[in-house]
């Protein structure tokens, strides 16, 4: 196995990250629960440019591109972004988006 397979093999043992958001619930009063794949560099690369700009435009572009639901389908679109940006939380956006960039070790992936 190539040095290049053993690392694409490493970044998919990552799990995806469960983030319960207690703010947003549903009819029956459970919370949203949002999941999300670790970041790649082509997704970095994607949103460094808004971080430099526009901290708050860089952490709802975050929330967009890596929020899914269960089946692993995207659950905003850059549509939603203006909406975002003006009528939600800014505080539940921010918790999100660094529980998104949370990354576990080696050792806790393999429960060590």
């Amino acid at each position: 196995m190539s040095i290049l397979d053993r690392a694409k093999a490493h970044f998919e043992k990552q799990e995806i990250i469960e983030i319960t958001v207690p703010e947003w619930e549903d009819e029956q009063g459970n919370p949203t629960v949002i999941f999300s794949k670790p970041f790649t560099l082509g997704e970095r690369k994607k949103l460094q440019k808004y971080a430099k700009e526009d901290d708050i435009e860089f952490l709802t572009r975050m929330v967009i591109l890596k929020a899914l639901d269960q089946a692993g389908n995207p659950v905003f679109d850059i549509g939603d972004k203006v909406t975002m940006m003006n009528s939600v939380d800014p505080k539940v956006i921010t918790r999100i988006a660094n529980e998104m960039t949370i990354t576990k070790s080696v050792e806790d992936f393999e429960g060590n």
